[in-house]
């Protein structure tokens, strides 16, 4: 198990511990035989020095055993959890589009809580349980081989019932983890759209929906308290008739002076030390069935693809650039000085996500972003324009064809060499929880607040710079929802800004301000200057109108790209679409 090899050595010096703890116990019913053996009215001094010794002796070193044990479980649920963590954030956009978000979180929550339990009270309780019942069997061997035979029988009988209970646990386990992590997702999908929810009256569906979610739950849950309580109840039945079984049968040996009284208190003190590890057996099985389960859902989700940073070497395009799909280009055409090109792209979605985007989502995509300029996408709903965003910022890779960044193939680039140059505002404008400095500065944690607050004060959500410093501080909510929709936009807009990319990608950043704002934030897209490239997917005439040039995409293609004076005249799509979509807007 890779995941605990780290703490082997603690585990091996905790183990040690146990079985020098375990030996000292070993000696305290010889030493009580001695002393009723050789009872003649009183005791002596050195066997009651020698038994407390003994005593505080186990005692201390099984302290010191499970504080080991506790002290490095929590660091093994610590640096398990980073470690997921760190895995998560790292995810191939692929992984984390197909998943429910909620239960890649009780990965890192409940599955890592249930694993712990391996080693603060599991593996090594385990070990050191197994070497007490050896001890204790040699030792008992050799005060009354008859005694013990009776025992083994009893011992036998149980550990094999114990064990073949203790084989279903892991699945139970495992099942009932699985549950809990859908009730999660289910959970999160219904309290992020709560709003949605009530506006439709759909509260009572989606409580029923959760509450069966939990039913699931409860339906493994009992499957493994089944099996706990089995196991439990069996390892004390059959502990208490092991006493009844030897107490007899060690009263007739005395008796029939086979043993003395003293080789019968010693024989059941290490009874007893037999029957203590059998009783915790049980349990401890059927608590390592859960954290095994939930280790293998640990080791599923650290098993997903990442993103490689690692840029590869001696990348080759796919099939040769085509002109087959482009429009008539103006006589400013020049695409020498691109930043960004387009080679014969196409893009397949890996299988169908959850966001429901279509498998051929590009198909033979050739077009350049002109450096220092300002580039329009614009296409129906489902065209491609989002795709193209994704590709730009590497969240997925073209399946061929390639795209150069400054005449550079981007599969040469790093990743984080290339979103070092790129600030890219989403549709929907994520904030996240937090304060309005820190969602700022997520991207540059060297921003001054004057910086921060000259970005609050160019997006207009503050009046001046006294007033922007004053709103550094204030909270978001959760998501940003303390803030409007046209708010989370210009904050985020004012974040791309902030951090001076010499790249932006914008998505439909005006689709929630209203015509003041949106004058706003477009004055200060056309103050950003020669060094900044902005590239923005765009519904609104004002936004398409200013740009230095269009690019038309419908169905995966990019059909034309030029001017929006040329455009009209040269392509019946985007006049088509200038005419509905941009005018109504």
């Amino acid at each position: 198990m890779p995941l605990l090899r780290p703490y082997r050595n603690a585990l091996v010096l905790a183990l040690a511990l146990g079985i020098v703890a375990t030996l000292a116990s070993a000696l305290q019913p010889l030493v009580v035989s001695s002393i009723v053996d050789g009872f003649r009215g009183e005791v002596s001094r050195i066997w009651i020095g020698t038994l407390i010794g003994l005593l505080a002796a186990s005692s201390l070193l099984t302290g010191l055993r499970q504080l080991i044990l506790q002290r490095t479980a929590e660091r093994f649920a610590h640096e398990t959890r980073a470690k997921i963590i760190d895995h998560l954030y790292r995810l191939d956009m692929a992984e984390v589009e197909g998943r429910p978000r909620a239960d890649l979180v009780s990965r890192v929550t409940a599955d890592v809580a249930h694993t712990r339990a391996i080693l603060s009270s599991g593996l090594v309780e385990i070990a050191t349980s197994g070497i007490t019942i050896a001890v204790s069997i040699v030792m008992m061997g050799i005060i009354d081989p008859v005694l013990l035979l009776v025992t083994v029988i009893v011992v036998t009988g149980l550990l094999a019932a114990v064990v073949m209970l203790g084989r279903r646990t892991r699945p139970a386990g495992l099942s009932m983890q699985h549950s809990i992590g859908q009730l999660a997702a289910e959970l999160s999908r219904g309290l992020s759209g709560l709003r949605m929810i009530r506006a439709s009256r759909a509260t009572d569906r989606e409580v029923a929906s959760a509450i069966r979610h939990s039913q699931d739950v409860l339906g493994h849950g009992r499957i493994a308290a089944s099996l706990k309580a089995a196991i439990q109840t069996l390892t004390g039945v059959a502990v208490q008739l092991l006493l009844i079984v030897v107490v007899g049968v060690g009263a007739l040996r005395v008796a029939a002076d086979a043993i003395t009284i003293g080789d019968l208190s010693a024989y059941m003190m290490y009874l007893l030390y037999l029957a203590a590890p059998i009783g915790m057996f049980g349990s401890i099985l059927s608590l390592l069935g859960e954290a095994f389960g939930a280790l293998t859902r640990i080791q599923e989700v650290l098993k997903l693809k990442t993103e490689k940073d690692k840029p590869e070497t001696g990348s080759t395009g796919g099939p040769e650039s085509s002109t087959d799909q482009m429009g008539t280009a103006g006589p400013d055409d020049d695409s020498t000085d691109a930043i960004f090109r387009f080679e014969a792209v196409h893009f397949t979605y890996p299988g169908t996500n959850g966001a429901g985007k279509p498998e051929n989502a590009l198909e033979g995509v050739d077009f350049h972003i002109p450096r220092g300029a300002t580039t329009a996408i614009v296409g129906p709903s489902g065209a491609g324009k989002s795709t193209i965003f994704a590709l730009l910022e590497r969240f997925y890779e073209p399946t061929s064809g390639r795209i150069l960044f400054d005449g550079r193939d981007v599969r040469t680039v790093s990743r984080d060499e290339l979103r070092s140059q790129l600030s890219y505002v989403e549709q929907d404008a994520p904030v996240l929880s937090g304060t309005v400095r820190q969602n700022l500065t997520i991207g540059n944690h060297a921003l001054s607040d004057d910086a921060c607050a000259e970005a609050l004060v160019r997006v207009n959500l503050a009046a001046d710079r006294d007033a922007a410093v004053a709103l550094l501080d204030r909270q978001v909510g959760e998501l940003g929802e303390q803030l409007s929709g046209g708010e989370r936009q210009r904050l985020a807009v004012g974040r791309a800004f902030a951090v001076g990319s010499p790249v932006l990608l914008l998505d439909e950043i005006t689709s929630n301000l209203d015509s003041r704002n949106e004058e706003v934030v477009q004055e200060v897209l056309n103050a950003s200057g020669p060094d900044r490239t902005i590239v923005i997917i765009a519904h609104r005439l004002a936004t398409v109108q200013s740009a230095d040039t269009i690019v038309v995409v419908d169905e995966g293609h990019v059909v034309a790209q030029d001017t929006h004076s040329r455009l009209l005249r040269s392509s019946e799509l985007y006049r088509g679409l200038a005419e509905r979509q941009f005018l109504d807007a």
